[in-house]
């Protein structure tokens, strides 16, 4: 009587099955919470700015450790060969990875452009609210922008809305210009356009915000420019600030 072995290398059809179903299982969950990341990722490339912080690595590498695990799986069970152990332990080390990435940082901001450039506008009122106050106390703002920038830079306290798709951060920046209506060619989300009148005596504020993925002066519902102004009146108390 003959008795029949499976072949060299193979183990149980059974068993590789249930050990395919499991790790495999393992990859899905890895790539599933790493689908988020990779979506920002992309939608992030194709966009010259956008809004949300960087994916978070450690998740998206473990998730492509974990495919390329999934596909030599997949591959030894179709030859009908067993996987290679170190298969398994490179499931199991995307799935690592993914877990430290995802337990190791806390859940990334990810705002709308919409939610952001609102957050731009307080911002700038809050610029607004400092030079007004300015203003009345004493009769002009300055025409230079440095107390403006320091002005922004405390207003914003270190808040970034705005990154390009390297995921740099772009800094909040005023500049200056000659006009109430110029616009600079080159604009930056997140800056506010500034003008300042000879006498120092009046301001006006536009900001620059994001539509999709294009950096554009913020328009209210009426399709009017977003403008924060300010004019010196020796009638007013000074404002006691935000």
């Amino acid at each position: 009587m003959t008795v029949r072995r499976e072949a060299a290398g193979r183990s149980p059809l059974a068993l590789r099955l249930i050990h395919a179903a499991v790790f495999l299982a393992f990859a899905a969950g890895v790539v599933a919470a790493a689908v988020p990341e990779w979506q920002h990722a992309v939608f992030a490339l194709g966009r010259p700015f956008h809004v949300g912080s960087p994916p978070r690595v450690l998740l998206v590498l473990g998730s492509v450790v974990a495919v390329a695990g999934a596909a030599a799986l997949l591959g030894a069970l179709v030859r009908g060969r067993s996987a290679p152990l170190a298969v398994s332990w490179l499931i199991l080390g995307g799935a690592g990875a993914a877990l430290m990435g995802a337990a190791g940082s806390s859940h990334p901001e990810r705002p709308s452009e919409l939610s952001a450039n609102t957050a731009l506008i307080v911002t700038g009122q809050r610029v607004q609210l400092t030079m007004v106050d300015r203003l009345q106390e004493r009769g002009e703002v300055p025409v230079s922008p440095g107390p403006w920038q320091e002005a922004l830079d405390r207003a914003t306290q270190a808040q970034r809305l705005f990154f390009t798709r390297t995921f740099q951060r772009v800094p909040p920046q005023v500049i200056p210009v000659q006009t109430p209506e110029a616009v600079p060619q080159t604009l930056l989300p997140g800056a506010l356009l500034l003008f300042v009148s000879p006498d120092g005596a009046s301001f006006e504020l536009r900001l620059v915000g994001l539509s999709e993925g294009l950096p554009q002066v913020l328009r209210d519902d009426t399709g009017g420019p977003v403008v924060l102004r300010g004019l010196y009146n020796p009638n007013l108390p000074a404002s006691s600030g935000p």
